[in-house]
């Protein structure tokens, strides 16, 4: 009869077992985290808020004047400028709004320096401004939307379209409601950003903030 080997469990083997199994638990939890439901997080995506403030000299690249461009949309000023890939995003949202007979979309606000940041924080009563470098309008990839002769945008149809269709085109509702304890603003439904459009059809679908959907 052949002798059975003997298999010896030293503490030290079962600890590394351990280590080895917690180890390929905490990778499986954050790789489905990342892929949940097959979409990877897009980390390129730039959040900024106050614990995330970008630097007195940054200046977003392809700045362009949304008054010298084509575009479906009113504008407030003349002055309005947009990174060039969240203009071609926002001019093709707004003319399948027009083709869609929703129209009177005016744009307000969009690229904000450093400066004009802080200009905008000290004329502002306290918690309607962000600090500056803590404004995604220094990003370039965001714009405030209205339409004329309203009270509350929220309450009008184009505000019901851009709920609804945003998402298609790469833009989310930056400051939703009931999310200000995760965001750090309150509602803000005239505020749309620019983060593509896989990222925003995922954030849409997941009712995510960025904050969320980014992990931080």
């Amino acid at each position: 009869m052949a002798k059975r080997k003997r298999v010896y469990v030293t503490p030290v083997s079962v600890t590394l077992l351990a280590l080895a199994l917690a180890g390929m638990f905490v990778l499986g939890f954050f790789v489905g985290k990342s892929m949940s439901g097959g979409h990877k997080v897009d980390r390129s995506i730039l959040l900024v808020n106050e614990t995330h403030p970008l630097s007195r000299d940054y200046v977003p690249e392809n700045l362009v004047n949304l008054y010298e461009k084509r575009h479906s949309f009113r504008l407030s000023r003349s002055d309005i400028y947009l990174t060039y890939d969240t203009y071609l995003a926002a001019q093709q949202m707004f003319a399948a709004a027009e083709s869609a007979n929703m129209n009177g979309y005016t744009i307000t606000s969009g690229y904000r320096s450093y400066e004009r940041q802080a200009e905008v924080y000290a004329e502002s009563k306290p918690g309607y401004a962000q600090k500056p470098g803590c404004s995604e309008h220094q990003t370039g990839r965001c714009f405030d939307v209205t339409v004329e002769n309203v009270g509350g945008f929220e309450t009008t149809p184009q505000y019901d379209w851009l709920r609804l269709n945003a998402h298609k085109y790469g833009f989310i509702q930056r400051y939703p409601a009931n999310k200000s304890g995760i965001t750090g603003i309150s509602y803000e439904p005239w505020h749309y950003r620019y983060v593509g459009v896989d990222a925003a059809t995922y954030i849409t679908a997941h009712d995510l903030t960025l904050e969320e959907y980014l992990g931080k």
